[in-house]
Order: structure tokens, then C-alpha cells, then sequence
């Protein structure tokens, strides 16, 4: 029975190994297409085949505007009242996961930035430079939406310019971060300046393309999460069966 149990266990280990390595195999598959294509090593075509117009460059003050995050707060507002991007949610994600808003209460008649659709969110420090300015982009309309002090938003004048489903890529592709690095500030803790990140360049391909582009990795972005929740579903059933074993 002991050999029983052990082979049993042991195809499930090997199940959960394949579909790891089948995560991590899509996964790197992903970062090289999106090097490909936002370095133009890879371009799309229309429906009808024909080339897309060439890729404009444009500074990100040309594209949008910056706001400010929660201001004049003390802990004990929080944990209460109207929704707020928090932090992590920004840093974790390269797209807001709504079901992970915190709370905070804010007076009647006062006067805070709130988050719109579309805008695209940076966090302003970080342990180490390669972590600065990490993004995530709302994509998601949401009622008076508030943002954490320790990130600040980007609002682009235009969706129909700037895609929102475009951008989530865009600012987490290694092509771009190498650019995003280069501005960070300190030594033991690193910062980034609002003036200096809006001077950025950004590849700006047609709307058309963009949208090519968004769904081409949003596509690629659910194959991994499907295998992810395989290897989820596996993993808590193999402890279930464990504990009904051994108990």
C-alpha cells in the first residue's frame, strides 16, 4: 500500500511539474514576443494583410497629463468609505485587479484626484532601481475611484490614441523598462521624478495596431493563467488526498 500510495502521489507531482514547465514555457514565450514587437522586429498586419502606417515616437507630455495620489490622510482613515488603488495593486499587476481595492473615508465636500479609465499608474519609489516606476493601467470603469499617496497617475488625453489595453504592455515590456531604469534616483532607496518620466519617448503604432498588439499578449496572458489555475487545482487537490490519507 505504501507503493500504492507513492506511485499515486508521484503522478501527481509529475502532473503539476508539466504543467509548471508548460507556465514557464509560455511565459518566456510571451517576454520574447514582446520584445519582438515593441523593439518592431515583429509588426502586425491588417485584416486584409496590408501594412500597418509606420510608428510614430512621442514623449508621454505630448500623449497626457500627471496627477497626485491621496493627500492630508492619517491612518485612521483607512480601512473605510470609497475605493483606493493601493500600492501592491499597482506593483503586482500590470492591469488594477479591481477586487482588491482598500478603503479610505474622505470628508464631505473634500477635494482628491480620482483615478479614471483609462490612466495608467507609476509607483514613485522602490528598494532597488530596477523595481522604479513599476505601472499598472485601469481597465475598468469604477465610480469615484481614489489612488495611494506613494504612486502617482498619467491620464492620456486620448484612448482612441493612446490604448489603454496597449499601455499595460507597453510600460512592463523589458524594451521600455531599460529606459525606465535609467531615471531612477538614490542610493539606498530609489525614486522618480513625475518631470523626468513625462519626457519619456514611447513607440506609438497606429490605433489599429495597437489593438492587434493588446489582444495578440492579452491572448497569451489567459493561456498562462488557464495553466496556472491547473496547476492550483492540481496542488490543492493533491493535499486534499494527502490529508485524507494520513488522517
Amino acid at each position: 500500500e505504501q507503493q500504492k500510495i507513492a506511485d499515486f502521489l508521484s503522478a501527481v507531482d509529475d502532473k503539476i511539474t508539466a504543467l509548471s514547465a508548460q507556465k514557464t514555457a509560455l511565459t518566456q514565450y510571451k517576454q520574447g514576443m514582446m520584445q519582438r514587437i515593441f523593439s518592431q522586429t515583429l509588426r502586425f498586419n491588417d485584416d486584409n494583410g496590408a501594412d500597418y502606417p509606420e510608428w510614430e515616437e512621442m514623449s508621454l507630455s505630448q500623449l497626457g497629463t500627471t496627477y497626485g495620489g491621496l493627500i492630508g490622510k492619517t491612518k485612521e482613515d483607512f480601512g473605510r468609505g470609497k475605493p483606493f488603488i493601493t500600492y501592491k495593486q499597482v506593483f503586482d499587476d500590470s492591469k488594477i485587479d479591481i477586487s482588491k481595492f482598500g478603503y479610505v473615508h474622505l470628508s464631505e465636500g473634500e477635494t482628491q484626484n480620482v483615478v479614471k479609465r483609462g490612466d495608467i499608474i507609476f509607483t514613485i519609489s522602490s528598494e532597488t532601481a530596477n523595481e522604479i516606476a513599476y505601472s499598472s493601467v485601469l481597465l475598468d470603469d469604477i465610480d469615484e475611484l481614489y489612488l495611494n499617496s506613494f504612486c502617482f497617475g498619467y491620464r492620456p488625453n486620448s484612448l482612441e490614441v493612446f490604448l489603454p489595453e496597449y499601455a499595460c504592455y507597453l510600460f512592463r515590456s523589458e524594451f521600455l523598462r531599460k529606459e525606465i531604469v535609467i531615471l531612477a534616483q538614490g542610493s539606498t532607496r530609489y525614486n522618480i521624478s513625475k518631470s523626468q518620466l513625462i519626457k519619456l519617448q514611447i513607440p506609438l503604432p497606429s490605433l489599429p495596431e495597437q489593438q492587434k498588439i493588446a489582444q495578440f499578449l492579452t491572448e497569451l496572458d489567459d493561456k498562462i493563467s488557464a495553466v496556472d489555475a491547473q496547476i492550483q487545482s492540481a496542488q490543492q487537490w493533491k493535499q486534499g488526498l494527502l490529508q485524507q490519507m494520513f488522517i
